[in-house]
């Protein structure tokens, strides 16, 4: 009889390591049934209300970038590593010898989200003292999270506008490492720069088109070099510069 019952006992036991095991298998495939979705799915669902929020001017871009910050705040990078297939990404990366490489990213293991996302996404990838050059954006509202990596992160508000420079004030000056994250509209941090510190650093970003109906700019980067002549009231008098400058000059 006490051979019997462990008999049953290994049996039994036998059958929870394989249940546990097709478990994790699933999960590595992202095959759960619908109501056993990964608590990252719900975290793209937030993502996509937010920027759908300021895309459809429900909302101002400032409004936008704090409910952006707050999400980012309770990511699980854990979970979105995976849910992005980050070591994957990381492994076949060809770094280029300057600035930072973008990478398009893929939510069609995210369950639930709309085919007509409002948003655009993508990882930059670079070594160290490569950067994300110095730009500003018009009409667009973009959000920074470092995933991987160390970066020297700055940022500047745009104050005024000339014909061949551009005023701005110096916000954010320091150090970001994963699970932080910055953000960017016309009329908050509207500059910003990111330098790798570390051996290789990676960022996902998200940006957002025609946020600002005051701005009648055609939504894209402006380049500046944000070293230029420092004037009175705190401002840098940032020359505009071409992407092929401000490449050779920090990226």
């Amino acid at each position: 009889m006490a051979q019997e019952t462990r008999r049953e006992f290994t049996r039994q036991a036998l059958q929870s390591l394989t249940a546990l095991a097709l478990i994790d298998g699933l999960a590595a495939h992202r095959l759960f049934g619908a109501d056993v979705q990964p608590i990252v799915d719900g975290w793209f669902k937030e993502l996509d209300a937010i920027t759908r929020d300021v895309h459809d001017l429900r909302v101002k871009d400032v409004e936008f970038q704090r409910s952006l910050e707050s999400l980012y705040a309770r990511v699980d990078l854990d979970a979105l590593l995976k849910s992005l297939d980050f070591d994957r990404i990381a492994a076949g990366v060809n770094y280029p010898a300057k600035g930072a490489k973008s990478l398009p990213v893929d939510f069609k293991n995210v369950a639930g989200l709309p085919t007509g996302l409002v948003f655009g996404r993508q990882i930059f990838a670079m070594t160290k003292g490569r950067s994300v050059v110095p730009h500003g954006h018009d009409n667009m509202a973009t959000g920074f999270l470092i995933l991987n990596g160390k970066l020297r992160g700055r940022h500047y508000d745009r104050v005024e506008d000339h014909e061949d420079h551009y005023l701005v004030r110096p916000t954010i000056d320091r150090s970001f490492s994963p699970g932080e994250y910055s953000t960017v509209s016309d009329h908050k941090d509207n500059v910003h720069w990111f330098t790798a510190t570390s051996d290789h650093a990676f960022i996902f970003n998200i940006h957002v088109n025609n946020t600002n109906p005051e701005n009648p700019n055609v939504p894209g980067r402006v380049y500046i070099d944000p070293m230029g002549e420092k004037v009175a009231g705190g401002l840098i008098k940032a020359p505009k510069v071409s992407h092929d400058r401000v490449n050779q000059l920090y990226g």
